[in-house]
């Protein structure tokens, strides 16, 4: 891969570090004033809930602090079926970390096609799986409106960056050797 695309790659890297600091989501708790008691279990989630932005640092935190039932509601509403969420919840650490992690693997295997192709993969397959779940979920519950922050959707288009541009090394690799 050539420094203009290492260059381009590490820019995104920096922009998934930076927005995993920003805003992700919006919440405002809508309760209903007629079954506000029967609805909503604790005032305290309604109190936490009003206007709040989370990024993606705060996440572990809040689930395993004060605001945990409010976080874990979060969560509930894109898998509900999810498990353990208090020591799951540390894995989302892990997204800036994957990144410089994929650029030092381009750093230092940037000539060998297959890394190009595994984390192009692997960059579009984020951006695809991660915006398919958020466009098909109902953000909009009885209690809890939750929108995405402009923080979430800068971090995805960053990873489909990478990807795009581990792409664009390895079709460069590919059609070199047969030169």
């Amino acid at each position: 891969m050539n420094k203009l695309l290492k260059a381009v790659m590490l820019v995104f890297v920096v922009i998934i570090c930076v927005s995993f600091f920003t805003p992700w989501v919006n919440i405002d708790a809508q309760i209903p004033k007629g079954i506000s008691r029967f609805i909503a279990q604790d005032k305290q989630i309604s109190k936490q809930a009003s206007l709040k932005t989370i990024s993606g640092f705060q996440v572990p935190i809040m689930v395993n602090g004060p605001d945990a039932k409010l976080m874990i509601r979060i969560i509930k509403i894109f898998n509900p079926s999810v498990t353990d969420v208090d020591k799951k919840s540390w894995l989302i650490w892990g997204i800036p970390g994957l990144a410089v992690a994929l650029f030092v693997l381009i750093l230092f295997l940037g000539k060998n096609k297959w890394v190009n192709l595994g984390i192009g993969i692997l960059g579009v397959a984020i951006f695809a799986g991660v915006t398919f779940k958020l466009l098909t979920t109902n953000l909009d519950k009885v209690v809890l409106s939750v929108s995405i922050a402009p923080g979430l959707w800068v971090l995805l288009y960053a990873y489909l960056g990478i990807g795009v541009i581990s792409l664009i090394g390895f079709c460069r690799l590919l059609f070199s050797k047969h030169k």
